[in-house]
């Protein structure tokens, strides 16, 4: 029990005091007045002073009740440091006006990036593309001849030597000079050289079937003496059939003295 509700309940003692105070007056003045009516009536009266005074009073057990309710007001009254806290917080201002709202602050920082999720339900098979063009034979076929420091006359057919044989047998050698092809399409490479003793030309002319293809032929010219020709040429063919393929030397020297490489490949085309 704190001192104000102390004082409280002194402060009602004596209110109740002088209220008796104030009742026992007018009792007595009810009294005087009563003497003057019958004893029946002023008796009557006695007894309802009496209940009156001991309801002002009351009995010990309505003073707690009485105490424990100025107490239980006198809290709400004053409020508990939780709630007069909360009610200040909420209305720090009294009854001051709410003023308007400030400006939005700034948007903070971003905060670090969470966890990775679990990983989704795989997705239905997709239906099949459509089927790609056909790649090449794993195996090439293809072979080619060599020859070095050789010598040739002024006109021959040029001598060949197998250096990679072809294991398919589309290409094959049928002697010294001529080569067997199946047929089909084929990429043929070949490369000369000769040293020229004096001013003079140097010729190589592809011949299938005993065709000459003049215009897969090389030629060469030598401006002075003791200099080296080179000649080289690539291009493709189509063999319809079995057919046979060397080639023509022809020289303005009368021996020369030559290194020579021959590539033959056998290409595919569906």
């Amino acid at each position: 029990m704190n001192v104000e509700t102390l004082n409280r309940r002194s402060r009602r003692e004596e209110q109740d005091l002088v209220a008796a105070n104030v009742d026992a007056e007018s009792m007595n003045l009810v009294d005087a007045a009563e003497k003057k009516e019958n004893p029946d009536r002023r008796g009557q009266r006695e007894r309802q002073g009496l209940v009156d005074a001991a309801e002002k009073k009351g009995s010990p057990d309505r003073r707690g009740q009485r105490e424990r309710q100025g107490l239980v007001d006198a809290v709400e009254k004053k409020g508990s440091p939780d709630r007069r806290g909360q009610e200040e917080r909420q209305d720090p201002a009294g009854a001051a006006e709410k003023g308007e709202p400030g400006p939005q602050g700034v948007t903070g920082p971003q905060g670090p990036q969470g966890p990775t999720g679990p990983m989704g339900p795989c997705g239905p098979q997709g239906s099949q593309g459509p089927m790609g063009p056909p790649g090449y034979p794993q195996n090439s076929i293809f072979a080619s001849f060599l020859e070095r420091e050789v010598l040739v006359p002024e006109i021959s057919n040029l001598p060949l030597e197998i250096d990679i044989p072809d294991i398919t047998e589309h290409i094959s050698l049928c002697n010294n000079y001529s080569v067997k092809l199946a047929s089909g399409y084929y990429g043929i490479y070949y490369y000369i050289s000769a040293e020229m003793k004096k001013h003079g030309f140097m010729k190589l002319t592809p011949v299938i079937n005993d065709c000459a293809q003049n215009v897969y032929a090389g030629y060469a010219e030598a401006a002075k003496r003791k200099e080296w020709l080179e000649l080289s040429r690539y291009f493709m063919i189509e063999v319809k059939s079995a057919s046979t393929l060397f080639f023509i030397w022809h020289s303005s020297e009368c021996e020369s003295r030559i290194n020579m490489n021959l590539c033959i490949e056998k290409l595919f085309r569906q």
